[in-house]
C-alpha cells in the first residue's frame, strides 16, 4: 500500500484529479468512520473529512514534504474534528440542549445500526462500544482501519506500548463479553490498567 500512495501523492502533487479520486476512495470511509468516533454526528463527521481533502487538494504543491500519507491524513481528521467538536460545544452551550438531543436521536436511528443482525455480531459490537473511549478508538484504528501500532501512535501522539496495552484490555474485554476470557493469556503491561 506505502508504494500506492506514494504513486497516488506523487500523482496529486502533479495535479492529477484522477490520483485525487483514488486516494479518497481509499480513505474516505475509514477518516469518516474516526471522526465520528470523535464528533458522534454523522453530517460533523463527514464534513470533517471533506474538508480535509478540499485543503489537501488546494496545497497539493507541498504534498512531497509529508512522509507517511496516512498518518497524515489521521491526524489531520483528529485535529479538524476536535476543533469541530469545540465550535460545537460552544453553539450547544448557547443554544441549550435540544439540538444535541436530537443529534443524539438521529444517531440512534441510524437504519445500519438498526439492521444488524446475528447475537455474535451483536455482542462483539456491544462490547467494543462498551471499551473505554481511547480503548475503543485505538482497537477500531487498529482493527477496522488496519493501522500499524506505529501509525497509531504518530496519530494519537501516544507511545507504541500505550497501543499495545490498549489493545490487550480491548481484546481481554471483548472476550470476556463472549464468554471466552479463560482462553485468553493476561497481557504483561494489563496489570498497569485501572478496571472502570
Amino acid at each position: 500500500m506505502e508504494e500506492e500512495l506514494h504513486t497516488i501523492k506523487a500523482g496529486i502533487a502533479a495535479n492529477d484529479q484522477k490520483a485525487f479520486g483514488q486516494l479518497f476512495a481509499l480513505f474516505y470511509k475509514r477518516l469518516y468512520r474516526f471522526s465520528l468516533s470523535i464528533l458522534r454526528i454523522p453530517e460533523l463527521a463527514n464534513e470533517v473529512v471533506e474538508d480535509v481533502f478540499l485543503k489537501l487538494w488546494s496545497n497539493r504543491s507541498g504534498l512531497s514534504a509529508i512522509n507517511n500519507l496516512s498518518v497524515y491524513l489521521y491526524v489531520a481528521v483528529k485535529n479538524q474534528s476536535l476543533n469541530k467538536l469545540s465550535l460545537k460545544a460552544n453553539e450547544w452551550i448557547s443554544s441549550g440542549l435540544d439540538e444535541m438531543m436530537m443529534n443524539v436521536v438521529a444517531v440512534d436511528n441510524d437504519p445500519y445500526t438498526q439492521m444488524i443482525t446475528g447475537e455474535m455480531l451483536n455482542k462483539v459490537n456491544r462490547a467494543i462500544e462498551e471499551l473505554p473511549p481511547r480503548c475503543k478508538m485505538i482497537f477500531k484504528l487498529v482493527r477496522e482501519d488496519g493501522l500499524k501500532y506505529k501509525e497509531v501512535a504518530a496519530i494519537l501522539n501516544i507511545s507504541v506500548n500505550t497501543i499495545d496495552v490498549q489493545m490487550a484490555t480491548a481484546v481481554k474485554r471483548i472476550s470476556e463479553s463472549l464468554g471466552i476470557a479463560k482462553n485468553i493469556p493476561v497481557h504483561p503491561f494489563s496489570k498497569k490498567i485501572k478496571k472502570s
